[in-house]
Formats: structure tokens, C-alpha cells, sequence
């Protein structure tokens, strides 16, 4: 694989600007940071979060990015994806437990670190963190990591899978906004 980040280059402040500029809702004011409106696959979500969270959590996608690069220079195949993915001791896997199967052969102590890194960055625990952020983040793990085992060169799909990540993050303490909110407003 090709190396993915650049080092002269602060990948945190310039996606924290990019995340800025398309998401943050400039009409509610926040003494201690600011508030979001963020879609990920057509769940649209307000989050709230300060400036050093949103770089740690940025900081912390980034890493996770780079673990996947090494996993899958350290052997981890398609093949070996996708043969969890849809099969489990001949069985074939639940649809909705598939991710977090995959994601669990694929782990490792960093891997696992950077997942409760973001879920301290993002202020989710206990069963909030066990049953649905926690699981949610993984399976956006799982997603961006079978992206980049299809084009693992493509420099501008790592910054797109980054960007993906970090909103993926961002949802770990989100309220979703319904349709309902929506015409209430």
C-alpha cells in the first residue's frame, strides 16, 4: 500500500475546518463549542461538540485509518473479509451482526484503543456505549475498512473514507432529527 498521509501536513485542523464549514449550525451559539447538523447515510443527526473534541476525534479517525493500513500490509486479504462476512463455521452470518463479526476478526489492541479513545472524545458510556454508539462506530469501521481493501492506492477515497469516519464519530453522541423535528421547526 501506498503511504496514506503526507506528514508536513496537519491532516486534524484542516478537516476540523472542512467539518466546520458543512456542518456547523450557525444560528445556535454554544459557550463551550458548536453545534452540528451532520447526515451519514441519510441519517441526519445534531451533535454538539468543543473544538478539542472535534481535534481529538479527528486525530483519533486519522489513526484509525493508518491501523487498517497496517493490518491489511500485515496480511489481512479480501478474501479473508469476505469469507466472515458471509459465512461463520459454514453457517451463513446474520446480515446485522456481520460488521461486528468482521470487525472482530480484524481488531487489534490499537484498533480497540482508537474506539474507546473516540467514545471518551465523543462522552458515551455505560449502556449508551455497549448498545449503540460503540456498535455504530464499529460498523463504520467495518465499512470504511472493506473500501479500502477494494482501492487500498486511491489517495482521494482515504480522504473521503476520513471524512466518512469522523461523521461516523460525530453520530457516537448524536440526536437524530426526524422529519417530525423538521416540520416542527
Amino acid at each position: 500500500m501506498v503511504k496514506m498521509f503526507d506528514p508536513e501536513i496537519d491532516y486534524t485542523e484542516i478537516m476540523l475546518e472542512r467539518i466546520k464549514n458543512e456542518y456547523a449550525v450557525k444560528d445556535i451559539n454554544i459557550d463551550w463549542g458548536t453545534c452540528y447538523e451532520v447526515t451519514i447515510q441519510d441519517i441526519r443527526f445534531k451533535c454538539a461538540y468543543s473544538d478539542d473534541e472535534m481535534r481529538g476525534i479527528i486525530d483519533t479517525c486519522v489513526k484509525i485509518i493508518q491501523e487498517l493500513i497496517v493490518i491489511q500490509d500485515n496480511g489481512y486479504t479480501r478474501e479473508r473479509f469476505d469469507s466472515i462476512d458471509h459465512f461463520d463455521n459454514g453457517e451463513e452470518v446474520d446480515t446485522i451482526l456481520a460488521p461486528l463479526e468482521v470487525f472482530a476478526d480484524f481488531k487489534t489492541d490499537k484498533l480497540s484503543e482508537y474506539v474507546a479513545d473516540l467514545a471518551g472524545y465523543t462522552r458515551v458510556g455505560g449502556a449508551w456505549y455497549m448498545l449503540l454508539s460503540g456498535p455504530c462506530i464499529k460498523d463504520t469501521i467495518y465499512a470504511v475498512f472493506d473500501k479500502m481493501l477494494d482501492d487500498p492506492d486511491d489517495m482521494e477515497i482515504w480522504v473521503w473514507l476520513l471524512h466518512f469516519l469522523i461523521r461516523g464519530a460525530m453520530k457516537m453522541h448524536g440526536q437524530e432529527i426526524t422529519n417530525n423535528d423538521i416540520a416542527k421547526a
